[in-house]
């Protein structure tokens, strides 16, 4: 990855307009774990930072200028900005946390503030499970600073083959998140069927943007799910995201088809509206899949 990479959402957005969507818009060092630090009892239910995307912006944003809000949160995020993100994520009752590329990016970090931006989580009682993002040697690299095992985002450049042999060197995983894709064959195509280092991170929210059948793409996909983002959307061709279970992504269904297939990954919440702060309604997403996790029926 370059280091003036500026992505758009999931390399991210241009890919979804040419499915047709039609809205307007380390080295071996630093192998990690899976990480498994939790309360007893408690449910595995993360947050994702990408949902303060429109915060540089007074929670005012369009989709399309994801790229913009990108940059802008590069720039705004210093010692001092990811210290309240990680006490504001706290407050809300959260100990886990997916961190979204532009909050920990390749082109601002280094071991040093890794470091730091560990320091910080870990003062807050916030464990990172996950990272936002492209598939590079750079974010491996981030994600070994900051004890993440598991990328969750886009493949980048990368060949199945290829990505593969970066995750085995560094020790942690890469999951594609589904986006532009609208069936379980065109998912696992981008990760040559799946296998120990690569899998399925599924994104409920574009899945009901897509118009498709979340519930039988997770059964399908089975064991190669190993990461979830779970959103819900207003309308099927566009991404305005709503509160779990009250719009058209079917998160109530996926839920019970995540727990058929007997996952034991993570559930974590992500919600980026353009029109509001998303910390408003976190307990009450919380809530909502901790009551839903496991249940078939």
């Amino acid at each position: 990855m370059s280091q003036d990479y500026n992505p758009s959402r999931r390399d991210f957005m241009g890919q979804a307009f040419a499915a047709g969507t039609t809205f307007a818009l380390a080295s071996e060092a630093f192998a990690v774990a899976a990480p498994e630090k939790q309360v007893a009892g408690e449910a595995k239910i993360s947050i994702c930072t990408a949902n303060l995307v429109a915060k540089v912006t007074d929670y005012r944003f369009k989709l399309e200028n994801w790229g913009e809000q990108h940059r802008k949160t590069v720039e705004a995020t210093d010692a001092s900005a990811w210290d309240k993100i990680c006490e504001e994520f706290a407050a809300v009752g959260f100990k886990a946390v997916e961190v979204w590329e532009a909050h920990a990016a390749p082109e601002a970090m280094d071991e040093d503030k890794g470091r730091l931006w560990k320091e910080i989580m870990d003062k807050h009682g916030l464990t990172a499970i996950g990272y936002g993002g492209q598939l590079s040697e750079k974010t491996l690299e981030i994600c070994g600073w900051l004890g993440i095992p598991q990328i969750n985002g886009s493949i980048g450049g990368n060949t199945p083959e290829a990505a593969s042999e970066l995750c085995e060197r560094a020790g942690i995983r890469f999951n594609v998140e589904n986006h532009p894709e609208k069936t379980t064959e065109e998912i696992l195509k981008v990760v040559g069927g799946g296998n120990e280092w690569l899998g399925v991170c599924i994104d409920t929210g574009w899945l009901g943007t897509q118009g498709a059948p979340g519930p039988q793409i997770i059964r399908e996909c089975g064991d190669l799910v190993r990461h979830t983002h779970i959103k819900d959307v207003e309308a099927v061709g566009g991404h305005l995201t709503c509160l779990l279970g009250e719009g058209v992504a079917e998160a109530e269904a996926c839920m019970m088809a995540l727990a058929e297939i007997g996952y034991e990954g993570w559930y974590s919440w992500e919600d980026e509206p353009e029109d509001r702060n998303p910390l408003d309604s976190a307990r009450r997403n919380y809530e909502w899949i901790r009551e839903r996790i496991g249940k078939r029926t």
